[in-house]
């Protein structure tokens, strides 16, 4: 399992992540984040920014977009089923949890994309115990891409999602019914979000509002997301199941 800690390359939160890494005796690597994407990953699209998403995105949210989609470009990569724990560099993660232990629980339930973090609890479902924790799914957009393990193989379905950076990364790794990234997790998460001030700021340099096409393109954009999360939801049932068997089988604890 590796681990990626995206960080810009002065930042002075670095010596506190390297110092909470050390004592949970993992091996890391930091990545430089970028502030706009190279010309091999997905461009930003303003026009489709603003028709679907509503809004310009700021200078921070771009460089935030292509610092994710730059990781897990190059983890898509891989030839082989390699595992990935990608974390902001704003996170504390618990000096007492068996990180590595989350490699069997991805493998035991076939699971390519598990959520460490979240910034919201949206609707949801328990699929199964596992110990004092539980694994959840939720059903809709929980935001925050502070920390996730994730595979190559479910790298390769998030990349070959995204055509163009046109909303927030994490809104877009939400979309679990056209990426393929079922949003299951682990609760109470073994990570916190430390109350420091955001790098990621929401500020934008367009005043490009939507015009009524954009607005009736959005109406229409909207409801058939919400009909494709409804029918993915209704598929992922079956899944859960899959999931839970496979826990009463190999039982699992944290």
């Amino acid at each position: 399992m590796n681990v990626t800690i995206i960080s810009f390359a002065d930042s002075p939160r670095r010596e506190r992540v390297t110092a909470n890494l050390m004592a949970l005796g993992l091996a890391w690597t930091y990545f430089d984040a970028l502030r706009e994407p190279p010309a091999h990953l997905p461009q930003y699209d303003e026009a489709q920014s603003v028709r679907f998403w509503g809004r310009s995105l700021s200078p921070g949210e771009i460089g935030c977009a292509a610092s994710h989609l730059a990781v897990l470009s190059e983890l898509a990569a891989s030839p082989k089923e390699i595992w990935t724990l990608v974390l902001e560099d704003d996170v504390a993660l618990d000096p007492g949890f068996d990180f590595k232990a989350l490699l069997t629980l991805c493998k035991t339930g076939e699971i390519g994309f598990l959520r460490l973090y979240a910034r919201h609890a949206p609707s949801l479902r328990n699929v199964t115990w596992l110990g004092q924790r539980e694994l959840i799914r939720f059903k809709r957009a929980p935001m925050g891409t502070q920390a996730y393990l994730i595979s190559s193989r479910d790298a390769r379905s998030f990349v070959n999602s995204v055509e163009a950076i046109s909303r927030p990364i994490d809104w877009e790794m939400d979309r679990f019914w056209h990426n393929g990234l079922a949003n299951y997790a682990l609760f109470p998460f073994p990570c916190i979000e430390l109350t420091t001030g955001s790098l990621i700021k929401k500020h934008v340099q367009s005043n490009r509002r939507p015009s009524p096409i954009d607005r009736f393109a959005w109406f229409a954009w909207k409801s058939k997301e919400a009909l494709r999360r409804l029918l993915a939801n209704l598929r992922l049932r079956h899944r859960d199941k899959k999931i839970r068997k496979a826990f009463q089988q190999h039982p699992l604890e944290f």
